[in-house]
Order: structure tokens, then sequence, then C-alpha cells
């Protein structure tokens, strides 16, 4: 799938944002570029970080039946981790990286976030004792700012109706005005490597030892550091093993309209405007993209937790479909692996309620 390529500015509105992704762009050898020189050099300037690491990470692999049950999706279950979502291992390896390149244990941090990078960074930062201002899209939940504050960490909302790319704005407009480290998530070479050395490692040690090749692994982009470091992981051992990139239906990859309100699945989906997240763009064409909409996302919520005792967020709700439609569409007893991001939102669950 080719995506637009955006060549203007979005009627001037987001051009804080278009110039930081545009400066900070990764290139393949930026993206994969080691995690562990960065994490030492981290920790040596800042050792409270060592206190985090045992926490992050070694996160199960839970297998349930695919949706039409002919073979078996193994759930990478990240809700174990501190804060309970995968966003933990991201917001660690943006922290390292910010220490090592910023030369300086007392960096001031800003970053953008739709809700779980930002209580992962919240959380960490009042730990670790760094100063954080975090960008949030207008309209969020009230329960996720209080959470935020009682952390310690300042928050903004974005403008009214700009969606969550108005966020990533504000973060900009942020830095400059405040003189502070922009952490930049979608620029971010670390969170592919440190899902490429920690999570793939995972899920390929276990694989392994259970004498299984998985024939794909999907899971819900959000600045798609997740699935691409966790891809290149899998495929080093199991090349066949198809990648798949799980997009909203609502907020497709690539999406040229401007962002809109519809609700999603949480944390992931196109940025609106035809902007591509630009940790995936370069290997774009290496993958398979699938999209599910908000409310088939909330049925497998529930499907999953009534049948399997497993509670997921929509977005992993969403990994396992796209993983069970490959699964299911071939022999019988095949394996694939599904990326769980966290257990599900307090507003997810209402929704599956409601819907």
């Amino acid at each position: 799938m080719t995506a637009p390529v955006l060549t203007t500015p979005t009627a001037g509105r987001h051009t804080h944002i278009e110039r930081a992704l545009a400066a900070r762009r990764p290139g393949r050898a930026d993206i994969e570029a080691p995690f562990a020189p960065l994490e030492r050099r981290a920790l040596r300037m800042l050792p409270r970080l060592a206190a985090l690491r045992p926490a992050v990470g070694a996160t199960p692999l839970v297998p349930v039946s695919s949706r039409a049950g002919r073979g078996t999706v193994w759930l990478k279950a990240e809700a174990a981790n501190m804060t309970g979502t995968v966003k933990a291992r991201t917001a660690y390896a943006l922290l390292c990286a910010a220490v090592a390149r910023s030369g300086t244990a007392g960096v001031r941090l800003v970053e953008y976030s739709g809700g779980s990078l930002a209580l992962a960074l919240a959380e960490m930062c009042a730990v670790l004792g760094l100063d954080l201002h975090l960008a949030v899209p207008h309209g969020s939940p009230d329960r996720l700012v209080g959470v935020l504050r009682r952390h310690g960490a300042q928050v903004t909302h974005g403008p009214q109706g700009a969606g969550f790319l108005g966020a990533m704005d504000e973060a900009v407009r942020i830095a400059e005005r405040e003189e502070r480290h922009l952490l930049l998530q979608h620029c971010a070479p670390e969170a592919v490597a440190v899902h490429r050395e920690r999570t793939g490692t995972e899920i390929s040690a276990r694989l392994a030892q259970e004498g299984i090749r998985p024939v794909a692994l999907a899971a819900a982009v959000g600045s798609a550091g997740t699935l691409v470091g966790t891809t290149q992981a899998l495929r080093t051992r199991w090349p066949g093993c198809t990648p798949v990139a799980v997009f909203p239906a609502e907020a497709p990859y690539g999406d040229g309209r401007a962002p809109g309100g519809a609700r999603r699945m949480n944390g992931t989906g196109g940025l609106g405007h035809g902007l591509r997240q630009p940790l995936l763009a370069p290997y774009e064409d290496d993958f398979t993209f699938a999209e599910t909409g908000y409310p088939q996302a909330l049925e497998a919520m529930r499907l999953l937790r009534r049948t399997h005792r497993v509670a997921v967020s929509s977005s992993a709700a969403g990994a396992w479909l796209s993983a069970s439609r490959i699964v299911d569409q071939g022999p019988r007893g095949r394996h694939a692996v599904a990326v769980a991001a966290g257990r599900g939102t307090a507003e997810e669950w209402a929704d599956a309620a409601d819907h």
C-alpha cells in the first residue's frame, strides 16, 4: 500500500509539527541502530533510570484461539508492564535517549500523547525527578488529566477541533517557547530499537521454546515503533512471518482528510492531511495493512473477555482480529502473534458496554 506524501503545509494550522517531523525524520540507518549503547550512556548519567528497568518488559505471551477457532493467536500481554501498557517500553526508551543525547540528567521535557504514553512518561518522570510538560488533545478525559497532574506533569490541551495532530503541534510550540527537549515519539528510532531488542526478542524466545513458527504478527499502529521493532526481531528468525499494520477504519494510514473527532481504537491511527508515520514509511512496502472499525474492536473486546477471560484494549482487540483473519484463512493449526497494548481504559470499557 502506498500512501500520499504531504508536500504542502496544511492550511497553516499544523506547520510547527510538520516542520519538526521533516527535520527529525529518521532514515533506515537511524531506525536500525542499537538501543543498548544509548541505554548504557543514559544509566551512567542518570542512575535512577536503573530502578525503572526491572518493571519494563518480560511480559507474558498468552495463547488464545483465533476468531474462527482454526488456529492460535498469541497475545503479548503488555498490561504487565509498569503503568499497564506497552507505552512503558516506549517511555523508558524515550527518556534514555533524551538523557543520553542532551548530555544532562536535568533535561526539561515536553511530549504529546492521547493517554497511555502520557501516563507512562508522567509516572516515570515523577520517579526520576524530571520536569515534564505534556500536550494532550482537546477533550481528553478529566480522569487522565488529573492523574498526569498528580504525578507532577504540566498539562496543556491542544486546540478544539484539531484532534491528535493539534496536540502534536502544541507540543512543538511548547518546546520552542519554553526551551524544552521535544521527545517526538513519531521520529524516535529508540522506540523501534527497544522493541526489536526486547519485545521482539521475548516473543521469539518463547515461540522457539514452544516449537512454533508464527505466520503473522499484528499490532495496532500509533507511532509504529512497537510494530516495526517487533517485526524486525521476528523476521530475523522467521522471514516468512507476515507483519500486519492495524489502523482504525476511522483514520487509516496516510489519511488525506483533516483529523476528525470520531471515536476509534485508542492510541492508533493516521495523522491526517496525508502525513505518514515516519518510523513506518521507510518500510511500508514490507507490511500488510488492515483496518478495524471501533464498533468491531469493541465487540472483540467483549468476546475475548467472555470466552477467554482476557481483558484487552480496543487496539489489542483489533490486532487479534487482524491476526485471526490470516490464521483462519489457511490450514488449521497455524499460529500468529498480536500485541495486546493494554487492558483497555475505563472509557473504552464503558463504550463496549454501551455498544
